[in-house]
């Protein structure tokens, strides 16, 4: 074999090789971000589980409640815009809908002159 080729497929050799370290560091990143997930869902869980009651408990109630809370008004005076986006990529097009859907809100509060607040949750919001 000539001393070119040679030197090449070790290169190839090399670079292969590199890109497996560059690999399993990858893997085990994930594996130690899915535990990470995991402990954050299941403790989320009891949360979930509670939120799960009451709305049940409310739309069981057949519209029972008699607060004002509850009741539709005409004329809106203030209002929150609670916009929940990613904190990272790989979503599609959610972030987007998400900030369309706020934006469409907002104009609405704007037409009837109401007052608003924003509360911005995620790095792409």
């Amino acid at each position: 074999m000539a001393g070119g080729q040679e030197r090449i497929l070790k290169r190839r050799i090399s670079s292969v090789r590199s890109t497996k370290k560059i690999t399993r560091a990858m893997e085990l990143i994930a594996g130690s971000r899915i535990v990470k997930a995991q402990a954050a869902v299941k403790g989320a869980l009891p949360y979930s589980e509670l939120i799960t009651k009451v709305v049940a408990d409310l739309a069981a109630g057949g519209g029972s409640i008699n607060s004002p809370i509850l009741k539709p008004r005409e004329r809106v005076k203030r209002s929150a815009h609670i916009v929940i986006a990613a904190d990272r990529g790989l979503c599609g097009a959610y972030n987007s809908s998400v900030v369309r859907a706020a934006e469409g809100s907002i104009l609405e509060d704007e037409e009837m002159g109401a007052e608003y607040a924003l509360i911005l949750v995620g790095r792409k919001a």
